[in-house]
């Protein structure tokens, strides 16, 4: 019986600043003693001393530049574009794998060649000062949590772009990340939209039961920096991304309704954070663009939305 090839897995690593992270991702990669692996690394033109570490470990690189790139976004699809391996991932500098992640995925992909991308778990962690040690903020490590639809997309931490190792041909497919929004602004939110392109591709994805990956939510990160302006700004790129969906003509009844809820749900959570700034005159701009464009759907959507709001809030209250 013939034995098994092992895919080539090419990592690509986006940075930007990062020399106090960067090595223990490194090692990280490098420690999974994988044999056919492409590591590349996209500097964006690092002012620190992430650039000296990258050139102590250039002999396990297979490309590296260190130059300004314009974002993360746009350094990711360059990665993209000079990879070569079978399966694509992306690993920040901030990040790291547990041992194992790749022999697993690799083995996931001979059992499934077939799929599209292969996905592990992952946890999104912080460095607790008083332990000294890095603690899981959320883990998310089921089959269920990281499938491809809409609901984990759009409405969960789970599209977890970092555990999803995507088929080179799925790129050839439908395409590489949206680097910018309508008005030329970085999206810090391609990847939802990324992975809402593959599921509505009808892209296969198998879920390997481990978790693989830690995310360091840092409080420079900008989706779990608790930053005021990019949570606007991402609820904003949100509503953008359904329209645009929407306006699609192939678009099933199915996915019609959940891309109205999506718009409704960002549009919500923004009327919300003006009436606590007291913004009341941006509120009522909203709620009226809602109502011009889904008039049977914005106002119990609206209600569902701020109640579920209030709720989570509550309960979050309540167990402190």
């Amino acid at each position: 019986m013939p034995v098994a090839v092992l895919p080539k897995i090419s990592i690509i690593m986006p940075v930007l600043n990062r020399e106090h992270t960067i090595e223990k991702a490194i090692h990280s990669l490098l420690d999974q003693a994988y044999p056919d692996l492409e590591f590349i690394v996209i500097d964006g033109g690092s002012s620190d001393g992430t650039v000296d570490i990258i050139k102590r470990y250039q002999n396990y690189i297979a490309y590296w530049h260190s130059q300004a790139d314009g974002g993360a976004s746009i350094a990711m699809n360059l990665g993209v574009e000079h990879a070569t391996g079978d399966l694509i991932a992306f690993l920040m500098a901030d990040d790291w794998y547990e041992p194992g992640t790749l022999i697993r995925i690799a083995k996931a992909m001979i059992d499934h060649p077939e799929a599209d991308m292969i996905t592990c778990g992952g946890k999104i962690v912080y460095y607790d000062e008083v332990s000294q040690s890095y603690q899981p903020k959320h883990v998310y490590a089921s089959a269920h949590r990281m499938e491809l639809n809409f609901s984990n997309i759009c409405f969960d931490i789970t599209s977890a772009i970092c555990c999803r190792f995507i088929k080179k041909s799925l790129y050839d497919q439908i395409g590489l990340f949206l680097p910018f929004d309508s008005q030329g602004k970085h999206m810090f939110s391609n990847d939802k939209e990324f992975l809402l392109r593959a599921m509505l591709h009808g892209a296969k994805n198998i879920y390997v039961d481990y978790v693989g990956h830690n995310y360091l939510a840092s409080k420079d990160s900008s989706t779990f920096g608790n930053h005021k302006q990019n949570i606007l700004r991402l609820c904003h790129e949100h509503m953008e991304t359904a329209e645009i969906y929407l306006n699609t003509k192939s678009m099933s009844a199915k996915y019609t309704f959940l891309f109205m809820y999506w718009y409704i749900d960002q549009s919500t959570r923004l009327i919300l954070f003006n009436m606590l700034d007291k913004n009341v005159r941006k509120s009522i701009a909203l709620v009226k663009d809602g109502l011009c464009k889904f008039p049977l759907l914005w106002t119990p959507a609206f209600v569902y939305t701020t109640f579920k709001i209030i709720f989570k809030k509550a309960v979050r209250s309540y167990s402190k």
